[in-house]
């Protein structure tokens, strides 16, 4: 991996990073660098980051059958982007897809592919940063044909260099033309995410770095692979309705895999550092933020239906119930949308409000999604959720009736995360690898007995203004970090009507928008604000 001045220079400048363990020396390696230097473990005040605890132990994964036509069956490795050796980020997510779609010994992919077709299965590899999933769902008459495919295609991959060739140049096309020049949504929730865990085994793009990509040969991809896609990393999961005897078949269909590979990386706690902004410079007409800390709350704490409750108050994903949406979209028009996020979220598809499974991490962070605002705007949007989430911890805790409503609305809205038996058997899998068994159940019967005081008292525990990292992707970074720096009032510009008259807003908004016009931003200095352009981002 080509050295990054940007990445170095952020990790000069963190004052807490957690470093992690590598996976097992690979003499063929260089020292680690992964984009940025491996930080040192030493936090704020000399304390150490401690390890993370293991996840819970793999195994087989079965829900009651049921009379359903469909079967679904999940094969969940634990491993993902953490395994990515020095250099070679990306190369567990190209080994999967290569794995999956490439074909195998037996079929090329154009072959595979059509001997699916006819069964109308679904068929798909997830990799996130600790977990790869495949799975499958498909009729119960196709059971036998797609799952021995699925097996196949894990025990006796083709391994074919075209294939390996095409896949790895799609990968480096969804970087360089989807996410650095189309989606800068995406492009800002991906740079924090990095951002965040600067140092951390977490600190690079699941898919990812395009320097490493390139780098890559199918003989490395293929020992690596043989490295983290063994058993005793594998939770075989299934649900449905499904014959007796699946997983036995399924088991023993899967012995040709390797036994055992490299040590699982031991990860430590990443925790809240500095600098305080990072700005992405692309031609852009609007602005996209996201806002964020790394934390240690996660499914199991008992905080976690209380912190649901505040979240959902202060800004649900796609919902209009929370203060975010209902203050920067529906009082003052300022953008689309406004969430705020308890840990990594990836949206099913489409409409669906829900989070994708397979995509449990024992190291999460909290995070605010500000969706693009008018250039003109992007400051007092930003200030306006900075000011609205320091309100929620200080002056305006959650009222009795935000926490009430929120109550009722959750304990309906929750009953949609698991709708089918593919989604049941994802969070039941999720549970395991955390520990956390019968999540959602857990969570939906302890949503009504929270309280106000106990909303707001577990938000205010957990939830810290000043450590929030923020990445805004705009158009001109030195035009943006002089103003950030010199924390001049940014006022609210409204749309003018037919006569060219500015929008009239009642005096309590306008009151609260020279406050919120004029709010800290929180940069300490040159060094808090740091600039990258958008092409050097994942390269």
């Amino acid at each position: 991996m080509r050295p990054r001045a940007w990445a170095a220079a952020l990790l000069a400048l963190t004052v807490t990073a957690c470093a992690s363990s590598k996976p097992a020396p690979n003499p063929t390696e260089a020292p680690e660098k992964h984009g940025a230097p491996a930080a040192s473990s030493a936090g704020a005040g000399g304390k150490i980051a401690p390890a993370l605890p293991p996840p819970g132990p793999p195994g087989p994964v079965l829900l009651p059958p049921s009379t359903q036509p469909l079967v679904s069956i999940q094969l969940r490795f634990r491993t993902g982007s953490v395994d990515d050796p020095d250099g070679q980020a990306g190369i567990t997510a190209l080994a999967a897809e290569v794995m999956f779609e490439g074909g195998t010994e037996k079929l090329t992919s154009q072959q595979l592919r059509e001997a699916l077709f006819p069964y109308a299965a679904d068929w798909s590899v997830r990799v996130d940063k600790e977990q790869t999933t495949f799975a499958i769902r498909v009729h119960r008459d196709g059971l036998e044909k797609v799952s021995g495919l699925l097996t196949d295609a894990l025990t006796h991959p083709r391994w074919d260099p075209a294939e390996f060739a095409r896949l790895r140049d799609a990968v480096i096309n969804d970087i360089e033309k989807r996410l650095r020049q189309g989606d800068d949504e995406n492009l800002g929730k991906e740079a924090l995410s990095e951002l965040m865990f600067a140092g951390h085994r977490y600190g690079w793009l699941t898919s990812g770095h395009v320097g490493d990509l390139r780098n890559l040969t199918l003989q490395g991809v293929r020992a690596h692979a043989a490295r983290v896609f063994t058993l005793d990393r594998l939770s075989i999961g299934i649900a449905g309705g499904y014959p007796p005897d699946l997983q036995a078949r399924l088991t023993a269909a899967l012995q040709t895999l390797p036994a055992t590979g490299a040590p699982a990386p031991v990860l430590t706690r990443a925790v809240p550092h500095r600098p305080r902004f990072l700005l992405v410079e692309k031609q852009t007409d609007s602005m996209a933020i996201s806002i964020g800390s790394p934390w240690a709350l996660g499914r199991g704490d008992p905080d976690w239906a209380a912190m649901t409750v505040a979240r959902s108050a202060f800004g649900e994903h796609r919902q209009f119930n929370g203060r975010l949406m209902q203050r920067l979209r529906e009082v003052r028009g300022l953008n689309y949308g406004d969430y705020a996020y308890l840990e990594s979220f990836v949206q099913e598809g489409g409409q669906a409000p829900t989070a994708q499974t397979g995509r449990a991490r024992r190291q999460q962070a909290f995070s605010i999604w500000i969706r693009p605002v008018q250039n003109e705007n992007a400051l007092f949007a930003l200030r306006a959720a900075l000011y609205e989430l320091q309100r929620s911890v200080g002056d305006e805790p959650f009222t009795d009736s935000e926490v009430s409503r929120t109550r009722s609305f959750l304990d309906g809205y929750l009953l949609l995360f698991a709708q089918t038996d593919a989604r049941k058997l994802g969070y039941a899998l999720d549970g395991q690898f955390l520990e956390v068994n019968d999540f959602l159940a857990r969570w939906r019967a302890s949503v009504p007995a929270i309280t106000t005081a106990r909303a707001n008292e577990a938000w205010r525990r957990w939830v810290h203004p000043e450590e929030v990292q923020i990445v805004i992707v705009t158009p001109d970074a030195a035009a943006l970090k002089k103003a950030i720096l010199a924390n001049a009032p940014s006022p609210i510009h409204y749309p003018k009507d037919a006569e060219g008259k500015p929008r009239e807003v009642p005096k309590a908004v306008s009151d609260a928008d020279a406050i919120i016009a004029a709010f800290p931003l929180g940069a300490q200095g040159d060094a808090d604000v740091r600039i990258v352009k958008v092409n050097a981002l994942f390269e």
